[in-house]
């Protein structure tokens, strides 16, 4: 298995520190917050997103290999345990383990996870459900993200001659599936309804890419990669996938490292002040960088802060509780609310999006001061006080409704930094046969920072 591998390759490094659990009260506001996968240590650790302090672990759990992470429509962080051949959920305020949502029943026959072997990168699709990398088989699998259900083969096995499907899977500005392809040095592209192969995105020499693992597209026009074993992370054109060159690389014709020190960079990830982060395996820590031109910033985790040993993937996770309830709507279970980006105000990327809303209906995103459960059409209004309404949206074919926050709008002016606001969708649903013509989501409160 990987973990074995990355083991025997690295016995330089020292033994791990005892792991703290931090239990925080449920629904306390903790401000925007780093996520940090410990692979060897099997740890998931919490930073603060503007000191990278550790601000605890989460826990008891039985993580084993964690290598992906990714906050889910319910609100809760999803965490890829690979070694395990499971996925998680963990609250994400108290950092307690729900259950592991995705596993095979080892009293049963059938394997209920469909053949998910050495579990990777996780992403969710627009419908809501989730995509697995299948590393030790090289395939990606779809499942329900309600129940854990197998659902099918997203990515065939070795389909477009994929080889170790890494943590670091994305969905590029086309609205397909990116991933990196670890052993054959390629980055994929895959069909983001189909799941077909499309092409090689990326593939070598192409700034000489060698086991490539994260890919981030921040919306600038370019894609980021990862390179693990040359320590560099590549720019390319977002669309042709061209190189444009190596952004974060040492200069062999200088004495200086300019990357500060990076040692097997696994992951990147935007942060809410506009920097790149990037995850340094060999060095237990996570470095940060300019986006305009790569330059060194900082070492932003310490080394092995928490106790994690040999990190992998950093998630960001904004200030967001799931609150209320939803409910059952004309498509099924009801429409589900979450938010993506930050909750700080000035870096303009807070995402509202609804999920299992009946395709083709109207509806808005709105939001108020306080929460309520007052019966509203076939649903709930979980929201009180003055409310402001977001401008209406269409829910797509797949059930998805979104409205990127534009804080310096007429619209959203009441969120300032340090205010709290409770969001919730509501939307057009005739055939909801409640005798209702419209219905709503569950509602999220967001904590809002400059």
């Amino acid at each position: 298995m990987k973990k074995l591998l990355l083991s025997s390759l690295l016995l330089r490094n020292s033994a791990l520190a005892a792991i703290g659990i931090l239990m925080l009260v449920p629904g306390q506001a903790q401000g925007d917050e780093l996520l940090l996968a410990g692979f060897s240590s099997d740890s998931l650790t919490r930073h603060s997103d503007t000191t990278g302090a550790h601000l605890g672990s989460f826990g008891p759990a039985s993580l084993d290999g964690p290598l992906g992470i990714v906050l889910g429509p319910d609100g809760h962080v999803w965490v890829s345990s690979e070694e395990s051949n499971q996925v998680l959920r963990f609250e994400v305020d108290t950092g307690l383990l729900i259950d592991a949502i995705i596993e095979d029943d080892p009293g049963t026959p059938e394997d209920e996870t469909g053949g998910l072997l050495g579990p990777a990168g996780l992403l969710f699709r627009p419908n809501g459900n989730l995509l697995v990398g299948s590393f030790d088989n090289d395939a990606v699998l779809e499942y329900d993200s309600r129940t854990g259900a197998f659902i099918r083969f997203f990515v065939s096995i070795a389909s477009g001659n994929l080889n170790g499907p890494d943590a670091g899977m994305a969905y590029g500005p086309d609205g397909h599936v990116y991933v990196p392809s670890y052993y054959n040095r390629r980055i994929k592209r895959y069909d983001g309804e189909t799941g077909a192969f499309i092409d090689d995105f990326i593939e070598p020499p192409a700034g000489e890419l060698q086991r490539p693992r994260g890919i981030l597209f921040p919306g600038d026009g370019y894609a980021y990669v990862v390179s693990e074993l040359n320590n560099r992370v590549n720019r390319y054109d977002e669309i042709s996938g061209a190189l444009i060159g190596p952004l974060v690389w040492d200069d062999p014709a200088t004495t200086l490292d300019e990357t500060g020190g990076l040692n097997s960079p696994t992951s990147i990830a935007l942060g809410p002040d506009g920097r790149l982060y990037v995850v340094s395996l060999q060095t237990d820590s996570v470095f940060r960088y300019e986006l305009a031109d790569g330059s060194f910033v900082d070492e932003f985790v310490a080394p092995g802060s928490g106790g994690n040993n040999l990190p992998t993937v950093l998630q960001f996770v904004p200030d967001i509780a799931k609150r209320c309830t939803t409910s059952p709507n004309s498509v099924g279970a009801g429409a589900l609310l979450v938010a993506y980006g930050s909750t700080w105000i000035s870096a303009q990327n807070f995402l509202l999006s609804a999920q299992h809303a009946p395709p083709g209906s109207s509806g808005l995103f709105f939001y108020g001061p306080g929460e309520s459960a007052v019966p509203l059409g076939g649903g709930m209004l979980c929201v009180s006080g003055p409310q402001q309404r977001l401008p209406l949206v269409t829910v797509q074919a797949s059930g998805l409704a979104q409205y990127h926050v534009d804080f310096s709008s007429s619209a959203a002016s009441a969120i300032t930094a340090g205010s709290s606001w409770y969001f919730q969708f509501w939307y057009r649903d005739p055939a909801g046969g409640s005798g209702a013509l419209h219905n709503t989501s569950d509602s999220l409160r967001a904590t809002f920072t400059l």
